[in-house]
């Protein structure tokens, strides 16, 4: 008995068989906690189809206590709303959704620090929100910029950004009297 137990431990196989056995045990727990946060939750089942949008009417007794209603779709709407994603171009994805902005800053529509909001700043390459909410805290502070090399004053902005965005930035728009 000694002798096959010294084996045992001795055989490269018991530590993967207990390996196997401890992603197994793994695996089961993930489960048991993925079914309880199902059940748990106030989710309503998207419907695609007629017949999944009755049977998703008659599930909506357990909603009722939520204030949670069931989400229909029929084919046709959602194969509109992926043809409408597919479709978009690219560089439009992620861009800023306001009126007056519009994709990636260029020397022909350049970003005006001076009047820049947060998603006309995240024209610029490498700007996100917290960059561009620097910035405009830097502004505030200074009351404007005065020349495009304050932007340094802004944290995690280097003078490759600054030389990057040169041609990109104005500091005030022009006149409306001035071509």
């Amino acid at each position: 008995m000694s002798r096959a137990l010294a084996r045992m431990r001795a055989s490269v196989w018991i530590a993967v068989a207990i390996k196997c056995g401890a992603v197994v045990a793994a695996l089961v727990v993930l489960g048991w906690i993925g079914r309880t946060a199902a059940a748990g939750s106030n989710q309503a089942p998207i419907a695609t189809s007629e017949s999944d949008a009755s049977a998703s009417a008659d599930s909506d007794a357990r909603f009722s206590d939520a204030g949670a209603q069931p989400v229909t779709m029929n084919p046709v709407a959602l194969s509109a709303a992926i043809a409408s994603v597919l479709s978009t171009p690219p560089g439009s994805v992620g861009a800023p959704s306001s009126p007056g902005v519009r994709g990636r800053a260029t020397a022909d529509e350049p970003v005006f620090l001076n009047h820049a909001s947060v998603d006309e700043l995240r024209r610029l390459p490498g700007v996100g929100p917290k960059r561009a909410e620097a910035i405009l805290v830097l502004r505030q502070r200074l009351g404007h910029f005065q020349r495009v090399e304050d932007l340094l004053r802004t944290k995690g902005i280097g003078r490759a950004a600054v030389k990057k965005w040169r041609p990109l930035v104005r500091l005030d728009t022009p006149e409306a009297g001035t071509p």
